[in-house]
């Protein structure tokens, strides 16, 4: 499955789904089979979910071993990636506590002195 951006009328099929990101407006256009899926938008980098077509279950998306294999490849690269950003934030909301205790030092001892 891939998402590719509309530049030709006649590079979008019958069967593909067609939607705006909810956030910055930029149109995506992805096999019918990424129904449901969530995926980073390619302007504006957050997750968007792709809609389900009226009258489409998801039980309608009949998909082969290798691309059930390859969305879970997909599923564990964006939960890797998620992890790496959590321990990123963790990291950084360590090193602002560490420097408010630094700057209530200071004040402390600024009101102290007085």
């Amino acid at each position: 499955m891939s998402e590719k951006e509309p530049t030709d009328a006649g590079e979008i099929r019958a069967t593909d789904i067609s939607f705006d990101c909810p956030y910055c407006g930029m149109n995506h256009v992805i096999d019918y089979r990424g129904a449901g899926l969530s995926i980073d938008c390619t302007s504006c980098g957050k997750s968007i979910l792709v809609p389900i077509p009226e009258g489409m279950e998801l039980g309608d998306l009949d998909m082969d071993k290798g691309e059930i294999l390859q969305q879970l490849f997909a599923t564990r690269r964006n939960y890797q990636k998620a992890e790496l950003q959590i321990q990123a934030l963790k990291s950084r909301l360590t090193h602002i506590q560490e420097a408010m205790s630094v700057i209530q030092d200071v004040i402390a001892e600024g009101l102290n002195a007085e």
